[in-house]
């Protein structure tokens, strides 16, 4: 216990120094660009002036980036899992040859599992495939916690065309840049403390590297999560994906364990990264499916599919899936009763709204402004921006796709 509090300690001093490295804020800087480039660029965000707080979200993707980063650092070292093992230049090499078939496929999942696969039968590169899938199966887990806790986070409206036609829907894009502290052998220093079962993938390992020493070495990442939904709300959405690549991770990662003592085993761990990741997305893209859409116009009234910060309907409460059915004392029947004049706006906004079956009236100020900031549902036959097609996924289909086959 002594020993591992003091290699705790160790870990923390050194992640303090990567949270602090210019190449962190670099990371840092590139994924606010890349967030304020997505909400600026969204088309339903230019077609109802909708915007976001870019800053926001760089701030919160990374306070989480960081509290994941120590987790999976504090994994990745109690787990043994040894970067000098991993291959990682032929890593990288995989997932860029994979993201020219599919953008979706620039993933260690897939370039971990077909690295290892490649390696299991030609012996070519020599790579440890129980610390690859470790390190596959522990970036996945902290991912997974990150969609837990901020993938619904500043959702993106969208109006998505899909089998039933152009409905309301959110896309829920999400960047985190990862400070890690990892193993590193050296082959210099002997291995003189510690317990002799330290790093359950290094026990009983058929390394090439035993009895060596290591060090703890700084390696940065961006986690990225993408995903369309018009079936569910971006909190329940989030939940049940996280969920799933929970699953996915603890699985991938018993397996890796499982085969670093029996190595036999360790085809099943490379053949369900890329595979049990397909069925992740294929069970999400199933959901879509097989459920109604929720951001669709009602009987009476408009449905609330987003509302722009600051706006006086944000400060007067109302919330997306919000039915709107009387503004300022007049019915609503479609968006275009939403068109009043600042005059028939002033000085104060009363909407009566249908909130999960039960009636509100929801009032604020409008002195200061001339616009209600509400994004209201689609029309079904309307203006679509993004496309849904749930019908053809994964590997094969991507490649049929890429040559021109059916």
């Amino acid at each position: 216990m002594e020993f591992l509090s003091a290699v705790t300690v160790e870990i923390a001093r050194k992640y303090v120094h990567a949270i602090f490295s210019p190449f962190y804020l670099l990371l840092i800087i590139f994924i606010g660009w890349q967030y304020k480039k997505m909400q600026q660029r969204q088309p339903a965000a230019q077609l109802v002036g909708y915007s976001r707080r870019y800053l926001h979200s760089t701030l919160i993707a990374t306070l989480a980036g960081i509290l994941g980063g120590f987790l999976g650092s504090l994994l990745l070292v109690l787990f043994g899992i040894d970067m000098a093992r991993l291959g990682l230049i032929y890593l990288f090499a995989a997932a860029l040859l994979l993201m020219m078939i599919h953008p979706r496929f620039l993933c260690f999942a897939y370039a971990g599992g077909l690295l290892s696969l490649i390696s299991l039968m030609t012996g070519f590169p020599r790579i440890q495939v129980a610390d690859v899938m470790g390190l596959v199966a522990i970036l996945h887990m902290v991912e997974s916690l990150l969609i837990l806790f901020t993938g619904h986070l500043d959702p993106i409206p969208v109006y998505l065309r899909t089998e039933r036609g152009t409905v309301g829907g959110f896309n829920l894009q999400k960047f985190w840049p990862i400070p890690l502290v990892a193993l590193m052998s050296t082959g210099v220093v002997p291995i003189s403390t510690g317990p002799e079962s330290w790093g359950l993938l290094l026990k009983n390992s058929t390394g090439f590297y035993e009895g060596w020493g290591f060090i703890l070495v700084p390696v940065l990442a961006i986690l990225g999560y993408g995903e369309l939904t018009t079936t569910a709300m971006p909190r329940h959405r989030s939940r049940s994906s996280a969920l799933y690549l929970a699953i996915f991770s603890v699985t991938l990662l018993g397996l890796a364990v499982l085969g670093s003592y029996y190595p036999s085993l360790l085809v099943l761990a490379a053949l369900f990264g890329p595979l049990g990741h397909e069925m992740v997305i294929a069970v999400g893209l199933r959901s879509e499916r097989r459920h109604p859409p929720i951001f669709v116009p009602p009987a009476r009234g408009v449905m609330v599919l987003d509302v722009v910060h600051r706006s006086p309907a944000e400060k007067a409460g109302l919330r997306s899936g919000d039915i709107i059915t009387e503004l300022n004392g007049r019915a609503v029947y479609g968006p275009a009763d939403l068109n009043l004049s600042p005059d028939q706006l002033r000085p104060w906004l009363s909407m009566t709204v249908l909130r999960q079956g039960r009636r509100l009236v929801l009032s604020t100020g409008m002195r200061s402004y001339d616009y209600l900031g509400i994004i209201p549902v689609p029309v079904m036959d309307g203006q679509a921006v993004a496309e849904l097609v749930p019908d053809s996924y994964g590997i094969l289909a991507s490649i049929r796709r890429r040559f021109g086959k059916p």
